[in-house]
Order: C-alpha cells, then sequence, then structure tokens
C-alpha cells in the first residue's frame, strides 16, 4: 500500500513538471517577450517595462501594437502603433492624425506630466488624448511646444503598414525614418501582435478618471478609414 501512493504521488509530480514545461514551451514558440527600450509607447508602457508579442497573429490592423524588426536595422525590434496599411496615405496635422483624408476621431482627457530620467529635459509635460482607430482605443500623450507636429502626406507601398509611438512628440517612428523622408515597416518584417488589454491611465494622472470617462462615452460611430484612393 505504501509502494503503491508514492508512485501516485510521483506521478502527480510530474504531471505538474510536464505542464509546467509544456507551458514554458509555448510561450518560448508564441509569445515573444520584449523589454520597452525608452518612452515612445508611454503611456501604454514605460521604460524597463516587459510586454509580449504573439507569434500567432502577424496581421497588422488599424489601432494595434507591433512588434517588428526596424527596417533601417533589422537586428533591432520596435514596437509602435498601426496607423496606416497598403496604399494608405498619411498626413498628421499638428495632434491631428490623417488617415487617406480622414481625421482620426480624438478627444482630449487633460493636462498630464511625467518624468523621464533618460531623456533631456527629463520633465514633460502636454496632454492625454483618446483616440479611436479601427477596433482599439487608446490613450496618446501629446507633448506642448514640441515636434514634429505636420507630416505627409505618405503614402504606402503594398505589403507595408505604417506606424506611430503613442508618445507622438517623442517617438522615432515612420515620420522619421530614411533621413526624415519616412517609411513602412515591410510585413515580413513582423514578429508579432501585443495585446494591450483595457485602456489605462497612467501614474499621476489619477484625477483624469472622470475626464478619461466621459471621452470613452463619446465613441463615434465611424472609427474606420475611408479606403486609399
Amino acid at each position: 500500500m505504501k509502494r503503491r501512493t508514492i508512485v501516485i504521488l510521483c506521478s502527480g509530480a510530474a504531471l505538474v513538471a510536464l505542464a509546467v514545461v509544456a507551458l514554458i514551451v509555448l510561450r518560448l514558440v508564441f509569445f515573444v517577450p520584449f523589454k520597452q527600450p525608452s518612452s515612445s509607447m508611454y503611456p501604454l508602457s514605460v521604460p524597463g517595462s516587459v510586454i509580449f508579442a504573439t507569434r500567432a497573429d502577424k496581421t497588422p490592423a488599424y489601432g494595434v501594437v507591433m512588434v517588428f524588426h526596424y527596417p533601417e536595422r533589422p537586428e533591432q525590434d520596435f514596437d509602435k502603433r498601426v496607423v496606416g496599411l497598403s496604399g494608405d496615405k498619411i498626413e498628421t496635422r499638428g495632434p491631428v492624425l490623417v488617415v487617406n483624408g480622414w481625421d482620426v476621431p480624438r478627444c482630449t482627457v487633460g493636462k498630464h506630466a511625467y518624468d523621464d530620467m533618460e531623456t533631456l529635459p527629463p520633465h514633460h509635460e502636454g496632454t492625454l488624448d483618446v483616440e479611436w482607430l479601427g477596433d482599439e482605443t487608446y490613450l496618446v500623450f501629446h507633448e506642448a511646444g514640441r515636434g514634429p507636429s505636420d507630416f505627409g502626406p505618405f503614402t504606402l507601398k503594398n505589403g507595408e503598414y505604417f506606424v506611430l509611438g503613442d508618445n507622438r512628440e517623442n517617438s522615432h517612428d515612420s515620420r522619421m525614418w530614411f533621413g526624415g523622408a519616412g517609411g513602412g515597416v515591410p510585413e515580413e518584417n513582423t514578429v508579432g501582435r501585443v495585446r494591450t488589454g483595457k485602456i489605462a491611465l497612467p501614474r499621476g494622472a489619477e484625477s483624469l478618471r472622470s475626464a478619461l470617462d466621459a471621452c470613452l462615452a463619446k465613441k463615434p460611430a465611424k472609427t474606420t478609414p475611408p479606403s486609399h484612393p
């Protein structure tokens, strides 16, 4: 009887160990960890935070966050938000994102400031805005008194997508690539899509909760750009 009990316990431990190994393998195979190197995606993520991109979904779509090999230096991985797809014409006019001549809807939540000790100056002041693009609702930060502001129009080639950082004035994204001419991400450079979850206010912006809720209640009926000409 004692030997039978020992065998059962060992089998249980072995099953647990196999389950743990399986989970680790699944994570390594299907999910890629990405350590945020800068504040370019603030307020979604901060420098040093770790996000996971799923290899199972590499299809770009409006408003989603993708991890990809930086086109100018493919050995580097970036994460940015997709704002344009194959053939789209992209512009920015101040804080307004324009896709195929259509202004992406936005709502200003309120003033916000944050500190990033890896930048000069380290203190950043501006506004938090809600944007709606495709099926996604997310926050962006616009820093007061800083460029870039106006960009484009830029027309994407087939098989490319256009990306911006959520920290719009503090992001090295499609607007700046290739000597300032701008550039898209070839779809074959995609590592995977990031699951971003529910929209959340960054630290220090808790007082804007009611303003955020008011903005979210104003979600427009149309959030998808018209097809490119």
